[in-house]
């Protein structure tokens, strides 16, 4: 599986945080900068880079060749138009894209990842991802709580969880399916009718 990683870098310890081998590694705008400041090397930077200072658009241009400048009047985002260059991969994991002071980014994002099941948006804190219809096995990894999401009107059934549900009916505007528990390592999940966002999220 090749996977491209788009860095954001907000609410993440890239430090920290492992990369698989051969991966694709994109700066988006001032992620370019903060991925470099913690010794990650990019493939590609691209943005328009108007949250840098003139100090970080230097390194950015000392440390990576493949730099794609967008125009700061478009109708897209940073990361939309990251998108459409690794758009071939199996996998896309966005980093650092959930949290933040412009809420409606993360939004953005969300949408994003609503119409392409190849998207994982993460950070330290939470992990989002796209539940295509089918059964589905999710680990628990070093996570606390499970929330669903239907993007329009799902059935869910849940196993393994603190909840459980039996072909449940869940509609767009319910929140039944926020904030789950594991009972173990791991849960079983199946969904029909139409794709659900799943969230994990750690304890506050």
């Amino acid at each position: 599986m090749n996977v491209a990683y788009l860095i954001i870098g907000k609410n993440i310890d890239l430090k920290n945080y492992c990369f698989e081998d051969n991966s694709l590694k994109v700066g988006i705008d001032r992620g370019s900068y903060i991925a470099l400041s913690n010794n990650i090397d990019l493939d590609i930077a691209i943005g328009d880079f108007d949250s840098c200072s003139k100090e970080e658009i230097n390194l950015i241009e000392s440390k990576v060749k493949n730099i794609v400048r967008l125009n700061s009047i478009k109708d897209d985002t940073d990361t939309e138009a990251a998108l459409n260059l690794v758009s071939s991969y199996d996998k896309i994991i966005i980093l650092g894209g959930i949290q933040g002071k412009r809420i409606e980014h993360f939004l953005a994002n969300i949408i994003l990842l609503s119409k392409n099941p190849k998207i994982v948006i993460e950070d330290d804190y939470s992990k989002i991802f796209f539940l295509d219809v089918g059964k589905h096995v999710v680990e628990k990894e070093n996570y606390t709580f499970i929330s669903f999401i239907s993007l329009k009107e799902s059935r869910i059934s849940l196993n393994g969880f603190k909840y459980e549900l039996d072909n449940y009916l869940l509609r767009n505007d319910s929140s039944l399916c926020f904030s789950n528990e594991f009972k173990s390592s791991k849960g079983e999940i199946e969904v029909s009718l139409s794709p659900l966002i799943a969230i994990l999220s750690k304890k506050d």
